[in-house]
Formats: C-alpha cells, sequence, structure tokens
C-alpha cells in the first residue's frame, strides 16, 4: 500500500514537473518575443542604441538634401541629483546627400523609402559617467527629438518633418568594484510624427540594426519619419489661370497630343480616359490637380478617371501634380483609323512604338511622373478605302473573258485575210 502511494506521488510529480517545464518554456518564449521590453546589461557588457531616419518621398523624384540633428533634453534625475549635472548625450547629425538614395528599402516599390542609422548614443553618456563625480545609481530621464533642414528642389514643394518625441529612462547601477554602469534602458513613443500625444505609451526597442536592404527590420526601432512631396510641373498658384506652354516642359507635369494623319474629310477628334495616382504614403491634404484641354482649364482628382476629347493637332496638359504619381491614359478606338504612340516619363523617351489595331484602343498603362518631361504623343492614321467598281475576287474571270475576246477577233482577222488572198 505504502509501495503504490508512493508510485502515485512519484507520478504526480513528474507531471507537476513536465507542466512546470512547459510553463516556463512558455514564459521563455513570450519574453523573447517581447522586443519592445527594457534592454538590459551586465557590467561587462558595451550598451547600445541608435536612432533611425526614415525618408520618404515618391519614386523617380531626386532626393534633396537633408540634414536631421537629434535632441536629448535632461528631464529627471535620481534622487539627490540635480538635473543639470546629468550627462550631455550628443550624436553626429544624419545626413542624405543630394541626389543619392542611401540607403534604399528594396522591398517598398509603390513610393521611395531611405533609411539611415546613427551611431550609438549611449556612448557619450557613458563616457561621461566614467569620469563624473557627481552622478550617482538610479533612474536618467530624456526627451528626445530632431530637426531637419532639407534643400527644396522647387519652392512648391511640401517637406513635412517629423515631430515625434521619446521618452527614455537610463538605468545605472553599481558593479561590484563600485563602479558604475548601464544596467538598463527603456525608450517609450510619447507623440507621433505628426505631433499627436500617444497615450497608449509604446514602447520601442533601440538596438541598432544591421541596416541591410534598407528593411525597417534591421533598423533600430526609435526612428522619426520625414517625407518630402515633389511637384512636377509648373510652381505657379493653382487658382492661376496661365496656360502651361506645350513647347516649354518646366509648364506642365505631363502632356497628351493628338496628332492627325491622312484625316481627308474626317474631323480627327480623340476621346480619351485618364486616372492620376498620387503616391502611396502621401499625406498631405491636397487631393486634386488641374489640367488644361484645348487651354480649357479643368480640376481633377488623385485616384478619379477624368475623359476629355483632343481635335486633331491638340493637346491636353496637367500643369502641376505629386511628382511619382502613376498616370493611365486610354485613347478610344475609332473605325477606320489605326493609333500609334510614342512615350517620354521622366525625361527619358521609349524606344519602342506602340501600336493598336484599325479601330482599337490605345491604352498607356502605369507610368510614374517624374519631375522631368512626361509626354505621350499619339499618332492617328485615316485608312482611305479606294472604291474601283471592280470585284477583287472575280479578276481571273475577267482576264480569261479578256483574253478569249482578243483570240475570237484574231480569228475573225485571220479568217477574212484568207477570204481575202482567195479572191
Amino acid at each position: 500500500m505504502k509501495k503504490k502511494s508512493l508510485q502515485k506521488m512519484s507520478r504526480l510529480f513528474a507531471s507537476a514537473v513536465l507542466v512546470g517545464t512547459m510553463c516556463l518554456g512558455n514564459v521563455a518564449n513570450v519574453n523573447a518575443a517581447d522586443n519592445n521590453g527594457p534592454a538590459t546589461w551586465k557590467p561587462t557588457d558595451t550598451p547600445e542604441a541608435a536612432i533611425t531616419v526614415e525618408y520618404k518621398m515618391g519614386n523617380d523624384v531626386v532626393t534633396p538634401a537633408n540634414d536631421v540633428k537629434f535632441t536629448f533634453a535632461k528631464t529627471a534625475a535620481p534622487a539627490g541629483m540635480n538635473v543639470s549635472d546629468m550627462p550631455a548625450i550628443s550624436i553626429a547629425n544624419v545626413k542624405f546627400n543630394a541626389g543619392e538614395d542611401e540607403i534604399k528599402d528594396t522591398t517598398a516599390t509603390d513610393i521611395k523609402v531611405l533609411r539611415k542609422q546613427s551611431d550609438n548614443f549611449l556612448a557619450s553618456f557613458k563616457t561621461a559617467m566614467d569620469s563624473s563625480k557627481k552622478m550617482t545609481t538610479g533612474e536618467y530621464v530624456y526627451k528626445v527629438t530632431s530637426t531637419s533642414t532639407v534643400t527644396k528642389a522647387k519652392t512648391n514643394d511640401v517637406f513635412t518633418a517629423s515631430k515625434a518625441e521619446y521618452k527614455l529612462n537610463i538605468f545605472v547601477a553599481q558593479d561590484t568594484n563600485g563602479k558604475l554602469y548601464i544596467k538598463g534602458l527603456s525608450i517609450i513613443n510619447t507623440k507621433t510624427d505628426a505631433g499627436a500625444d500617444n497615450t497608449d505609451g509604446t514602447k520601442v526597442n533601440g538596438n541598432p540594426g544591421t541596416t541591410t536592404g534598407g528593411i525597417e527590420s534591421n533598423f533600430s526601432g526609435l526612428k522619426f519619419v520625414n517625407e518630402y512631396v515633389a511637384k512636377a510641373g509648373s510652381v505657379v498658384d493653382p487658382t492661376d489661370p496661365i496656360v502651361p506652354d506645350p513647347e516649354d516642359p518646366s509648364t506642365y507635369a505631363f502632356k497628351v497630343t493628338n496628332n492627325v494623319v491622312n484625316p481627308k474629310d474626317q474631323a480627327g477628334n480623340f476621346k480619351y480616359t485618364m486616372t492620376v495616382t498620387k503616391p502611396a504614403g502621401i499625406t498631405t491634404a491636397d487631393d486634386s490637380y488641374v489640367y488644361f484641354v484645348n487651354g480649357a482649364k479643368v480640376s481633377g482628382k488623385y485616384g478619379e478617371a477624368v475623359t476629355f476629347t483632343l481635335p486633331a493637332g491638340k493637346n491636353m496638359m496637367i500643369r502641376s501634380c505629386y511628382a511619382g504619381s502613376k498616370v493611365t491614359v486610354d485613347q478610344q478606338g475609332v473605325a477606320n483609323w489605326t493609333a500609334t504612340a510614342k512615350t517620354m516619363f521622366n525625361g527619358k523617351a521609349d524606344t519602342s512604338t506602340l501600336t493598336a489595331a484599325v479601330g482599337k484602343n490605345l491604352k498607356v498603362e502605369n507610368k510614374t511622373l517624374g519631375q522631368q518631361e512626361n509626354k505621350v504623343d499619339y499618332t492617328n492614321t485615316y485608312k482611305d478605302i479606294a472604291v474601283t467598281g471592280i470585284i477583287v475576287n472575280n479578276f481571273p474571270f475577267i482576264i480569261m473573258i479578256a483574253i478569249a475576246v482578243v483570240a475570237f477577233a484574231g480569228i475573225v482577222a485571220m479568217n477574212s485575210k484568207k477570204r481575202m488572198n482567195r479572191r
């Protein structure tokens, strides 16, 4: 009886150990997955933390120079220590050079995203701590913000700097030798890039990443997002009635021309459907653009199709729109007309010519509007069919009849000659 009780207790203990192990395993997994928790270090470790700057703009936009500076404002010191005696934290600016795309996110397709990562900002804190006579153990609190200096390509381009704020809690402890060391770091996002209060207290991971491929997950989670919205075309006020000059590409963002060949007595008018979609992720409030059809001003909305008709030799011009926008133009087919099109986007002419069968539509689809010249030149040719009165399918029979008539006439002539000779 006693033996059975011992066996039962052994089985219960083994089960408890197994369950406990599984629970510990689950806890370990949860903690391992919590990448946004406070970072911790031992006295022998080298604490590291960095800042990411994300720089967004439309595809084919030439990168404007952007110099980003960071400020670490002293907020709270451990008990018994003055805030003014806290170490000053400083790091080098993050700079994006004009015309360069480093480091570009290889996974972003609808928009150009560049990311750069700062140096280790805890290094300056540690250097000051190692030589300080006033520092003590406890929690050091800082507020981190950024400022950006950008050189605009055009006056009506829009740059939006990040207004994000972060709260840094740096935990300082003492090792067995009495030396201070950085034991932990907590980073809380207190304001969004738009400047709104982040009431949920989102924690982020400031560990430096590999920066491989420009992919977000390979960068520090402490980040500031800047957005540059470039405009293609004229810099005039959208309310200005000035018509773009079809001979001056700097006055328009996009042009469609209807060239007509051999119209005979045809009008040569063609109908078009056009859709302009602004770059993904653009947050500016401007959702409309202005275009001119045969000199008449019209307003269109991004993402919505518009239709217009062009007489022979006339054009449609968008005066200004977001660079990096996608455009699709579809020319409606007309019976007895054939269409071809030559395209140029961002100043680069396509070497091939688009063609359509007689009477069919010809679409130029999903092209990116760059900061340089963008245009589509349609050439429409009227196929005149001459009516001769002769049915081509019967032509062989007509030839045979003609040969027979000639042969008959020859026979008659020969017979007449023979009769004359007999006389």
